[in-house]
């Protein structure tokens, strides 16, 4: 998510030129970060940086007990509440004062960029940025040059904290009308008051509180997102916006940018946890010993012809996980050779009932309930199929790792998804799912959508698709293009476009398949693995590294032959089209996003994480 971003965003920029300095929370001992012994007094706290130089990137850490010792020994989870769905209650006074260290550090830092810089703030937890640049320093004089722009990763975290809390913020009187909400919760997400698992959001109502998140849209001088049809969806109404939906209307719309991803951290030519690499030109028999070892490690049968569905995430409503659940004994109906393994860690009632799946459904579905990087690993490697049955999903990173190892991706048609996955060609889109609750209606749609697949499953469209999947660029490089074209637009002035049409997702109906498939297929030759005793490393199955051999595998049995290059991507046809969210009012501004002779400028990315930290010391 926003670390991810916050990680790699600024080395790609680095990459073009641009001088970049990241800045977060220091939450630990970082192992090359060092003291600058640089201090500014902050709301009368005395606050320290650290930093350290990273692949052309400046890395700064505002270092300051409530951020350090308040979290000392806890996992990134506990960073912003002691338990989920509950706030620290003094995360308003936390957070400002990382907004106000994170610009005078400019000032103070012998490297830093100075008044004349652009400041990208992410999320709530730095959006009181954007309002003390406006309400505090550029009336003195300060910044006055500076331009200030806010990422939305989730609009549905916003910081809304009880409006006396205000008073604590150190910002002027009249910065209080930015801030200003209503809504119909009698109550704020603090530690007192966590919030029940099963909660629902209230629209409307009289409960007065201060909404940073709002502010932030304000008073920023431009807003972006993670997605062109996440961007469209903020826009459209309460429900997508998450009652924030007028206030970016307000400002002319968002701008969605696909974020790209890790392919360093995620490359099945060079994964640690593989034992047998692979790339698109031997992708087939690569995934084939991928899904071998995967089946083995988590106990389910070894089956090369079972088509394999794999989810990795949090166990948590947005992700889908209730609907999936429900799914499962849907799906091992419509596709009675299927396997299902599931991979994740969130509430309790869900974790419970993963792991009775492996009771529930033996040899053919299993929960595991932890975190694991080299299973995660193994299981985008070996699975057939990656679900992604979300909600809501403002871009999504679990797809674009699935198909940089030629894993197709199964979706729900929201969000990033939409923009990242194309209906046969890259994936399987089930359409919209109810964001309020669990429907029979998306179980049957995620079922349904898994028998097609099915399917299709071992023949030359799906061989196609996972090809397809794999030849992707999904690095930043591309991404970060889009994002210097709306900084410099930024630096010089000019507008920039803004995404408010929702794109339009066809969805075949039901469990037919409206694609040109060959039942059977000819045998084709193919590099496997030597057969090779088994070993077992980090609790991850592998094989011995013995030099592979040439064979031929019999019609249709496992659907991976590596001799099936496709020359082009094939289209669906003959497809319905599935309602997404209603587009924004028209607010478009007409504008250019890229310039190309205006000079490399100064960006200071502000954010609440700091998962993007230098590996930390024993």
């Amino acid at each position: 998510g926003r670390g991810d971003v916050v990680g790699a965003l600024p080395i790609e920029l680095a990459k073009r030129g641009h001088k970049v300095i990241t800045i977060a929370p220091r939450y630990d001992q970082y192992a090359d970060a060092w003291d600058t012994s640089v201090v500014v007094k902050v709301d009368g706290e005395d606050v320290r940086f650290f930093h350290s130089v990273k692949k052309g990137v400046h890395r700064v850490w505002v270092d300051h007990p409530w951020f350090l010792a308040k979290v000392w020994g806890k996992t990134g989870s506990k960073l912003y509440g002691p338990v989920s769905g509950a706030d620290y209650v003094d995360n308003n006074k936390r957070f400002a004062l990382f907004c106000k260290a994170a610009i005078e550090s400019q000032k103070a830092l012998p490297f830093g960029f100075g008044e004349d810089c652009i400041f990208v703030a992410n999320d709530w937890h730095s959006a009181l940025v954007p309002v003390l640049l406006k309400d505090v320093y550029q009336p003195k004089g300060q910044f006055k040059n500076a331009k200030v722009a806010l990422c939305i990763h989730n609009i549905a975290f916003q910081g809304r904290m009880w409006e006396d809390s205000f008073k604590e913020l150190g910002l002027p009187q009249s910065s209080f009308q930015k801030l200003a909400f209503t809504d119909g919760q009698g109550r704020v997400y603090d530690e007192k008051n966590p919030m029940k698992e099963d909660e629902k959001p209230v629209y409307g109502g009289q409960y007065k509180k201060v909404n940073w998140l709002k502010a932030g849209i304000l008073a920023s001088d431009t807003v972006l997102t993670v997605s062109p049809n996440y961007a469209a969806e903020i826009a459209a109404d309460e429900s997508g916006g998450v009652e924030l939906d007028k206030y970016i209307r307000e400002k002319g719309g968002a701008v969605g940018i696909v974020n790209g991803m890790d392919v360093e951290e995620w490359d099945p030519r060079a994964d640690k946890y593989l034992t047998i690499k692979y790339d698109k030109t031997n992708v087939y028999a690569g995934k084939a010993a991928a899904k071998e070892a995967l089946q083995a490690d988590v106990g389910l049968p070894v089956d090369p012809k079972a088509p394999l569905f794999a989810f990795i995430g949090r166990l948590e409503e947005q992700k889908g996980v209730d609907i999936l659940l429900e799914a499962i004994p849907k799906i091992l109906a419509k596709a009675p050779n299927a396997q299902v393994v599931v991979l994740g860690t969130g509430k309790a009632k869900f974790e419970k009932q993963l792991a009775a799946v492996d009771k529930a459904f033996k040899g053919k579905a299993k929960g595991v309930v932890k975190f694991s990087a080299p299973l995660a690993h193994l299981i985008t490697a070996g699975a057939d199929f990656i679900l992604v049955p979300s909600r809501f999903e403002p871009c999504g990173l679990i797809q674009l790792h699935a198909m940089q190892y030629g894993t197709v991706p199964v979706v729900a048609s929201t969000g990033g998804l939409v923009d990242t996955v194309k209906e046969g060609v890259t994936g399987f889109h089930m359409g919209a799912l109810d964001k309020d609750g669990l429907v029979p209606a998306d179980v049957e749609a995620l079922a349904s959508t898994c028998a097609r697949a099915a399917q299709v499953f071992s023949t030359p469209l799906y061989r196609e698709m996972v090809y397809n999947c794999i030849s992707q660029d999904l690095s930043w490089s591309k991404p970060a293009i889009k994002w210097e074209g709306v900084l410099e637009s930024m630096k010089a002035g000019k507008p920039v476009a803004t995404s408010t049409k929702a794109a339009s997702v066809k969805v075949p109906v039901a469990e037919t398949i409206p694609y040109p498939v060959a039942a059977t297929d000819k045998p084709l030759t193919r590099p496997v693995p030597a057969t090779a005793p088994k070993t077992v490393s980090n609790g991850v199955s592998s094989y011995s590294a013995a030099a592979p051999t040439s064979s031929t595998s019999s019609a249709g049995t496992s659907g991976l032959n590596a001799s099936a290059t496709p020359s082009a991507p094939r289209v669906a046809t003959a497809p319905r089209t599935v309602p997404t969210p209603a587009a924004a009012p028209a607010t478009t501004t007409s504008t250019t996003t890229t310039t190309t002779t205006a000079p490399k400028v100064p960006v200071s990315a502000t954010t609440g994480a700091s998962t993007s930290a230098p590996k930390k010391s024993a």
